[in-house]
């Protein structure tokens, strides 16, 4: 579990119909941060990504029995992109510690906020 991007790709949206903001990362849907503002969303998100990892460290979250993420069920997928898209996907990886993978479903969820 990467703490760091985890909070890096958190994103805020507001849910119409239960009237409040709601804020969550794509890399790790357990922690989710729900208030009337975007500012207190965030924050309940950032103190339970804190307990949460803490009890990671502490072994004692459920389903993670050891170091790193549990498998996610994931699918292969393969794609032909321009040279600068593979190098900025690249780039987002390795700034943020996770994998390529992770960056697409980030990307695949801040399309999701703008639609």
């Amino acid at each position: 579990m990467n703490k760091k991007a985890i909070a890096s790709t958190a994103l805020c949206r507001y849910d119409k119909k239960e009237k409040c903001y709601i804020v969550e990362s794509p890399l790790f849907d357990r922690v989710t941060g729900v208030a009337e503002t975007e500012i207190e969303a965030k924050q309940i998100f950032d103190e339970l990504l804190d307990e949460t990892y803490l009890a990671y460290l502490e072994g004692k979250l459920v389903g993670y029995d050891k170091r790193g993420r549990p498998a996610k069920g994931n699918v292969e997928f393969h794609a032909q992109v321009k040279p600068e898209v593979k190098a900025q996907i690249s780039k987002k990886a390795k700034d943020l510690g996770i994998s390529q993978g992770d960056v697409i479903a980030y990307l695949a969820a801040v399309a999701d906020l703008k639609a």
